[in-house]
């Protein structure tokens, strides 16, 4: 289940500064300007390994609640184990879409996974990981479109 419009993301306006200094305790504003983002955001001034040591982390955190992402569909798809009355409402309890059980847990792990993205792409973003990836990829193309930067590849 996605998230309502109304709920903001839990780190809009949070920002990560990546130092060449180890952080003072990894506390918020650590020393650096505001972010320019939202009002009342933050940033975390890390040094260039704790921001590493903290992505590996992070990345093991998104792989583990992808699992468990998983197994909570299995569960949301359980069905009685027979057609009475007893089985049929205890199985309700269970699966009721919004409102069961595995339902909500499974809610949550969603929510959870999101989270543990958001931080992990955030993290990526602040140790220019994406913007170079994305860089060599682009110079992967030219290379296969034969180098040139004028011509695209139609």
């Amino acid at each position: 289940m996605a998230q309502p419009a109304s709920e903001q993301n839990w780190l809009t306006g949070l920002d990560f500064a990546i130092t060449d200094a180890p952080a003072a305790g990894g506390a918020s504003s650590g020393g650096a300007p505001p972010s320019s983002g939202a009002p009342g955001g933050g940033r975390f001034s890390l040094s260039r390994e704790e921001a590493q040591s903290m992505l590996v982390v992070a990345k093991r955190v998104a792989t583990t609640l992808r699992t468990m992402q998983n197994d909570a569909e299995r569960l949301t798809q359980v069905s009685p184990p027979a057609d009475d009355p007893g089985s049929n409402g205890y199985n309700k309890q269970l699966v009721a879409t919004g409102q069961g059980a595995f339902s909500v847990g499974k809610t949550q792990v969603d929510k959870e996974f999101k989270y543990a993205s958001d931080l992990v792409t955030k993290l990526e973003n602040a140790l220019g990981m994406t913007g170079s990836a994305d860089e060599q990829a682009a110079a992967g193309v030219k290379t296969a479109a034969g180098g040139s930067q004028d011509k695209g590849l139609a």
